[in-house]
Parts: structure tokens; C-alpha cells; sequence
């Protein structure tokens, strides 16, 4: 069984060669160990993967680890996950893998479905706190969506050779598109401001041992 945040060096076999696990961060004291980046990436689980199909970066996958980790760490929300919602994330999580690629990437680290768990949960419960602060709260006025549309989306569609559509027709479209935006950055923004007062320790040298 393999468990979350391992802090100990160990060996274990993937049945065609052997992998040396070992810590690739410290944040606010809590581990994150290569194989935890690992299983994060082969199960696409801190971000919209693929599942192991088009693998990301290690690099990018740990720098969102870390994310997750000082955001949970440095806030203290009254916020539970449940074991339905954790149940349902790994319901869809293995899902979006064939079942021969699904038994191959758990054979491959020795778990079993519910050994993913802990990370889903982390996962949501980080979701949670993002969605809490700032989600509600990105307000998109219309004089944002009609200069979006007339700088940006006219020019756009007409240099595809397109017919721009109306305003009007394009409006949720338009307004859903600047709220992620306007939420990304604001979210970008706060958890710099929380790593700046974060206990981050990264071993590159750890990252450099992964294919």
C-alpha cells in the first residue's frame, strides 16, 4: 500500500526495473516523494490530464503538488470532503483509463483502487478552497464582455475568415471565458503570496531520477 507523503527512501520493483523513491519537497513540513508525483501524473489526478496517454512534466506536476499542499496547509477552512465525493472522483478517475492501462499503472506502484484516495481527497478538498474565495465572488460586468468582444473576439473570428456573431449570441460564452480568466489570475496571485510565506524545499535532483 502505498502512502501518501512517504518520508523515507525505499526501493521497489516495477517489474521490468527498479526505481529508487526518494523526497522531491518539503512543504511546511509535510513530504511529497517521487512516486507521489508519479502517481499524481499517471492517473491525471491534480490536473486535467490525459491520463497517462500524453504525459505532462514532472516539473509542472509538482509545482501544482505544491500548490495544493500550502494552499490546504496555510488556510483553515471549516471544509470536509466526503467519502461519496472522494468515491465518485475515484470512480471517474479510473474511468478515463482503459481497463488493461488501468491494472498495468496500479500493478506498477502496488496499489489497490482505494489506495488513490488520499490524493483525491487533497485534491477536492484543495478545489473546495479555491472555489469558496474565489469562484462566487469574480463578478463579470457587461462593459468587460463588450470590450472583450469588439478588441478581442471581432478581431479574432474576422481574421479566421469568420463571421463574428452578435454580442448577444456570444454573451455566456463570452462572460464565462473572462471569469476563468479573472478567477486564474486572482487565484495565481494568492497562492504566490502564500508560498512567499511557505517552507518550500525542492530537490531537483530527486525529480531527475524519473523518466
Amino acid at each position: 500500500m502505498c502512502v501518501f507523503g512517504l518520508a523515507f527512501l525505499v526501493l521497489f520493483s516495477t517489474g521490468l526495473s527498479q526505481v529508487v523513491d526518494c523526497i522531491v519537497a518539503e512543504v511546511n513540513n509535510q513530504i511529497i516523494t517521487l512516486t507521489d508525483i508519479r502517481i499524481l501524473r499517471v492517473f491525471a489526478i491534480n490536473a486535467g490530464g490525459t491520463g497517462g496517454i500524453s504525459p505532462e512534466p514532472l516539473q509542472d506536476i509538482l509545482e501544482r503538488a505544491v500548490n495544493q499542499k500550502v494552499v490546504i496547509s496555510m488556510v483553515k477552512e471549516n471544509i470536509s470532503v466526503t467519502s461519496d465525493e472522494v468515491k465518485q472522483r475515484l470512480n471517474e478517475t479510473l474511468e478515463r483509463l482503459a481497463p488493461e492501462a488501468r491494472q498495468k499503472a496500479l500493478a506498477e506502484f502496488g496499489l489497490e483502487e482505494d489506495d488513490l484516495s488520499p490524493y483525491l481527497e487533497e485534491k477536492i478538498l484543495y478545489q473546495k478552497i479555491i472555489g469558496l474565495r474565489f469562484i462566487q465572488s469574480a463578478n463579470i460586468s457587461l462593459k468587460e464582455i463588450e470590450t472583450y468582444y469588439n478588441e478581442h473576439y471581432v478581431p479574432s473570428e474576422t481574421a479566421l475568415g469568420r463571421e463574428p456573431k452578435p454580442m448577444i449570441q456570444v454573451l455566456d460564452e463570452l462572460e464565462a471565458m473572462l471569469r476563468k480568466e479573472k478567477v486564474t489570475g486572482q487565484v495565481d496571485s494568492w497562492i504566490q503570496s502564500l508560498r512567499d510565506q511557505s517552507d518550500i524545499r525542492i530537490n531537483n535532483n530527486c525529480l531527475g531520477q524519473a523518466k
